[in-house]
């Protein structure tokens, strides 16, 4: 049988799972996960590729959508395939439920024509020539995250969009994941399972051991495997395609290069590509990234703010970082040692006060203490 270690966690807080031979039975039910952990209410629909977003109303009311002055919801097509009365938006107990108006050219909801449905978060609205998204917060918590990993320059929204798409089908259909990019991308693939499956599914790091015994552990969660050997990568994509959908772990493959990746969606069939443009692209970008990982992981190590000295400010959006799970390493120490001061800060990190301190002072780095 296997065990999992509850006590060990990534360097964000997510428990990663080890692996154990053992006679103990296990009282896990992994029947009680869900795919996709972002189920609270839907607040808005956002225009594809953009920031234009309509809030709905609290209390909801019925809302008509379409391109007529007399629609609450009016939108402009610019490819005029928007009836004047396009959809309308009825409340329902449990949330807000679309219905089709007779439209001419219909209304399509996760890639299906359909003539009703409720609205769940991160679902892809098709009316006329527009697309739009329903969000809820935590949804827009997730594209704030998935912004901070591949840019807000509005040439990148729609690559926004099509990314939260992949996460979404993912978690609910487990079809494979390719997460492209430099530095070590396990934090990230764990901060993005966090997100989505939640933080009490399992999520697993290949370290090289037995495949199957892997598999069983991540079974509705994630397994993250780093893509050093092609044949093992592949092996494990084809032995989680093997695994009935409804257990099947997520698999998330994490490469450098597109082309180290290249091939292996071939044989667990769909799969998504998320790949993360270099930092050294995105240097005017670089004070925003390091805010916002700051803001996330302030609440993450239970301080009160993040403590950055004005020197703070103006040196970390200048350091040259591997990826970004160096940024939230980085910014990580730097918050527990302002605020918690360097010795007990060390101990807060399971370091020594004299390897944070040589930490903080290296070169490339050059913090203060």
């Amino acid at each position: 049988m296997w065990r999992r270690d509850r006590n060990h966690r990534s360097q964000d807080g997510t428990r990663i799972l080890a692996m154990v031979i053992t006679d103990e039975q296990t009282s896990f039910d992994p029947q009680d996960r869900t795919s996709w952990y972002i189920d609270d209410a839907v607040t808005r629909l956002r225009l594809w590729g953009t920031e234009y977003a309509h809030p709905l109303p609290e209390p909801r009311v019925p809302l008509k959508l379409g391109s007529a002055p007399s629609c609450e919801v009016r939108l402009h097509d610019k490819a005029a395939r928007l009836s004047r009365e396009h959809a309308m938006l009825i409340p329902e107990a449990t949330g807000w439920e679309i219905h089709d108006l007779d439209s001419k050219n219909g209304l399509w909801v996760a890639g299906t024509r359909t003539t009703k449905t409720a609205l769940q978060p991160g679902v892809k609205i098709q009316l006329g020539g527009l697309t739009l998204v329903a969000e809820s917060l935590k949804f827009i918590g997730l594209r704030s995250l998935v912004c901070r990993l591949l840019g807000w320059a509005p040439a990148r929204q729609a690559e926004v969009d099509e990314a939260l798409q992949s996460l979404r089908n993912s978690a609910i259909d487990r079809t494979p994941l390719i997460l492209i990019g430099s530095g070590d991308l396990a934090p990230v693939a764990a901060r993005l399972h966090r997100v989505t499956l939640g933080p009490d599914a399992p999520f697993l790091h290949d370290d090289g051991g037995d495949v199957s015994a892997a598999i069983h552990a991540a079974m509705h969660g994630t397994l993250c495997v780093p893509i050093r050997n092609r044949a093992r990568a592949s092996a494990i994509a084809d032995a989680v395609h093997a695994v009935e959908i409804t257990a099947r772990p997520r698999l998330v493959l994490c490469a450098r290069k597109a082309k180290d990746a290249a091939g292996l969606g071939a044989k667990p069939g769909q799969l998504a590509v998320i790949s993360m443009p270099l930092l050294s692209a995105r240097t005017d970008e670089m004070r925003r990234i390091v805010n916002e990982a700051a803001d996330q992981l302030v609440k993450e190590v239970g301080a009160p703010s993040s403590g950055f000295t004005t020197h703070d400010h103006q040196r970390l959006p200048n350091i040259k970082f591997k990826g970004m799970a160096d940024i939230e390493d980085t910014v990580r120490r730097v918050i527990v040692m302002r605020i918690f001061g360097l010795t007990k800060g060390a101990e807060r990190l399971g370091l020594k006060h004299s390897s944070l301190s040589t930490w903080a002072r290296s070169k490339g780095r050059n913090l203060s203490t």
